[in-house]
């Protein structure tokens, strides 16, 4: 697949961004030296990578070919490794016959390997820095893995891409939480989110446009002090996401824009979502209201799998009243049905240990 056109083949164009290049366009002119003009493109042979560290020790690439360990670790890879591979750079010789760098510096500021960076897309504003832009999604992400370069005025650098949610592509397997059937952005995904990967490209340094500031996130709390960052790995050979710690009854997961409830019983101790909790005590209050009644009932016995299935609809609603003046946070319970028109408040209590949650 194409590099940064998104996440899919040429064909599938329902992503926002989309190139006609091989790089982001330059914002700079086009430099004289004849070797400025090469277009790289990174091929990807199809080489067993041995898995364990002291078999890669000993491994040795063809010539032309080399091997890049992913410098993205996710928690939840398939294997270890899973995002190694061997590459090629095309044409091979304009680019092994460059000299290799540690650094280099854009506009007094010095990059060095490993720093992610802003690229300039091409619906990028002209000459704007991401510093200056209030939407840092006018931008892409990458990684900078190694640089090369002939003079000072052409310099390359080999890369990583980063991927907004909202480029990722449909999966192969239709997933519920998809936000939209079409793509493959997670309702998990936060608006500030990337997505490491291990596809790769070259770029002329000069469509950079700052460094950026990216943390991993380890899903050990929620104090995100990083304005990007990224959890999840998407995989180039086998098209899948990594996983991610799974939270709540309905083995979901965790966007830190939207809060969660955390259960106050130290053995349990489940990090919750609020749809979830309610969809539980309408279960539990249909059940309860309406003894006579068996739609839904056998769904109302358990916490989990409850499928789609709502008896309560249009008999029963609920929401949250969050906790104020040390009162805990409450259900606010309504009876909608003709003739037992009244509401009422709960403790709210875990569905997984009925701890109430404080």
């Amino acid at each position: 697949m194409a590099p940064k056109h998104g996440l899919q083949p040429p064909e599938d164009a329902f992503l926002k961004r989309a190139k006609t290049s091989a790089t982001p366009a330059s914002r700079s002119a086009t430099p004289a030296d004849p070797i400025g003009k090469v277009n790289f493109r990174v091929e990807y042979p199809d080489i067993e990578i041995p898995d364990t560290e002291e078999e890669l020790e000993d491994f040795k690439t063809p010539p032309g070919v080399e091997l890049q360990i992913s410098p993205f670790k996710a928690k939840g890879a398939s294997k270890p490794g899973e995002l190694n591979q061997c590459y090629k750079v095309v044409p091979t010789e304009a680019w092994m016959n460059m000299r290799k760098y540690t650094n280099f510096v854009i506009q007094k500021e010095t990059y060095k390997n490993n720093h992610f960076v802003f690229v300039r897309s091409e619906d990028t504003p002209p000459a704007i820095r991401a510093s200056g832009s209030e939407n840092l999604k006018d931008f892409w992400v990458a990684r900078i893995l190694q640089v090369r370069a002939v003079d000072s005025q052409h310099v390359y650098a080999l890369v990583s891409w980063m991927y907004w949610a909202d480029e990722l592509p449909q999966p192969k397997i239709k997933s519920p939480d998809q936000v939209t059937p079409s793509g493959g952005k997670r309702t998990y995904h936060g608006s500030h989110e990337l997505i490491a990967s291990n596809y790769m490209e070259v770029l002329d340094v000069l469509s950079f446009a700052g460094k950026a500031d990216v943390v991993q996130w380890f899903e050990e709390d929620d104090n995100l002090h990083s304005k990007l960052y990224w959890r999840q790995t998407f995989c180039r050979q086998s098209g899948e996401l990594s996983k991610i710690r799974e939270h709540c009854i309905c083995k979901g997961h965790f966007n830190p824009e939207v809060p969660m409830y955390i259960c106050d019983n130290p053995q349990c101790n489940v990090w919750l979502h609020k749809p979830c909790l309610v969809d539980d005590i309408l279960f539990k209050t249909y059940k309860k209201e309406t003894p006579n009644s068996t739609n839904g009932v056998s769904r109302a016995n358990s916490t989990k799998g409850k499928g789609k299935s709502k008896p309560y609809k249009n008999k029963f609603s609920a929401d949250i009243e969050e906790e104020r003046d040390g009162v805990p946070p409450m259900f606010l319970i309504k009876d909608l049905r003709p003739g037992h028109e009244r509401e009422w408040r709960e403790r709210i209590s875990c569905p997984s240990c009925d701890t109430e949650l404080e």
